[in-house]
């Protein structure tokens, strides 16, 4: 279980993918439980009653669950996560790439290990890479392993294109396969015709046998589908395969109109509907869903329905309210080393980390200006900014 130090009596923890802030007695418990689990036995450990034990863990859990909590009470002097794009190269030109024509530049080898020192003498719990394509950029296992030998979680977003020749490497200079510690995120987008049609020839049958090859390892794989005017037929059936094939997660995103896509490329209204009805009965007939990541845009409420279908076929798990961590808990590290507290948002820098240490950069005043307009434009909710101008808000 990852904890990082918030003060002296505080600290967070990375419990079952969430975060947690709890004190050192908390921490305690929850190890003595994680690595026993038997409430019997957990009882003689610590010297108490069963009753009083049990007591004691349901107290704990609805302490560590408290979302008004951590609302009022967190305020971090360094990011939890952050997303690093090591790269503006990209190997494929997908229709509906929001990020546009690409300049097809990135750090040297030297600066982007120097990022990624920085990164692992810091306090941060998990680092997400992206690209343009990550898996171009030739020091990539490196910086991962380097990453994963520090503790720190990563996700690598990827077409999946090359995919084998970097697992292969990684696993080479860590000596296994790091299945428990990094996590790949996908991209697909259609069934053979359509994905090619989207990604390129060819590309659909390299993806399919590279996430094949990294599930039979052992990794957790997440595929995301961007649900166009292009694809929307096929994702239904493509649910099914993707489940088939042993993928952990399947997620479905909301186009961003911006770059390479277009406005008319987002789904009416009633495509859309037909979309979910031919949706759930593809999960109500295989898993109900379980594997499904789908939320809509968030409403003028800053509410999104979550889609999945349960046993008494209910169309969505709850409505979220969904908060964005950018700038809170979250920063961005663009492709020249520049950070961000949002990609979408560049008129705020917070600095070079090619330049400047972590700290420096998370303490810089454009950090609170960022945070300031946020609250302004949301009317103090922390709703995605860019789901409100490129999406159907």
């Amino acid at each position: 279980m990852k904890k990082r130090m918030i003060n002296d009596e505080e600290l967070i923890i990375n419990l079952n993918d969430k975060y947690y802030v709890v004190n050192e007695y908390t921490y305690n418990l929850l190890q003595h439980y994680y690595s026993c689990k038997d409430l019997e036995e957990l009882a003689k450990k610590l010297n108490l009653s069963l009753r009083k034990t049990r007591k004691i863990y349901t107290n704990l859990k609805e302490e560590i669950d408290n979302v008004d909590y951590y609302d009022n009470n967190i305020d971090l002097d360094f990011p939890l996560k952050l997303q690093w794009k090591v790269t503006n190269k990209c190997n494929l030109k997908c229709a509906h790439c929001y990020l546009g024509e690409l300049t097809n530049k990135e750090l040297s080898a030297e600066e982007l290990m120097k990022i990624a020192t920085k990164i692992a003498n810091s306090n941060i719990m998990e680092v997400t890479i992206t690209g343009g394509e990550a898996l171009l950029v030739k020091s990539l296992p490196d910086i991962v392993k380097l990453l994963i030998d520090s503790e720190i979680s990563v996700n690598i977003f990827t077409n999946a294109v090359l995919l084998d020749k970097f697992e292969k490497e990684l696993s080479e200079k860590m000596g296994y396969s790091p299945t428990s510690k990094l996590n790949f995120f996908i991209s697909v987008d259609g069934l053979e015709e359509t994905h090619n049609k989207i990604r390129g020839n060819g590309t659909f049958e390299k993806t399919m046998n590279n996430i094949k090859l990294v599930v039979s390892k052992g990794y957790k794989v997440t595929t995301n589908t961007v649900l166009s005017m292009i694809n929307h037929l096929d994702v239904p059936a493509l649910y099914e395969y993707l489940n088939n094939i042993g993928v952990y997660k399947i997620q479905i995103s909301n186009l961003i109109a911006s770059g390479n896509a277009s406005k008319d490329m987002l789904l009416t209204k009633e495509l859309k509907d037909e979309f979910l009805v031919n949706l759930k009965a593809v999960l109500a007939r295989m898993d109900n869903g379980r594997k499904l990541l789908y939320a809509e845009m968030p409403d003028d409420g800053y509410q999104s329905d979550v889609y999945i279908v349960d046993k008494d076929n209910k169309t969505y798990l709850q409505k979220e309210d969904w908060k964005c961590s950018a700038g809170i808990g979250k920063a961005t590290i663009d492709y020249n080393g520049e950070v961000y507290c949002c990609p979408f948002m560049k008129t705020l820098p917070l600095g070079n980390l090619v330049k400047k240490e972590l700290h420096e950069v998370w303490g810089c005043s454009n950090r609170f200006e960022f945070l300031k307009e946020i609250a302004i434009n949301n009317k103090n909710s922390r709703v995605c900014i860019a789901a409100k101008e490129y999406g159907e808000f």
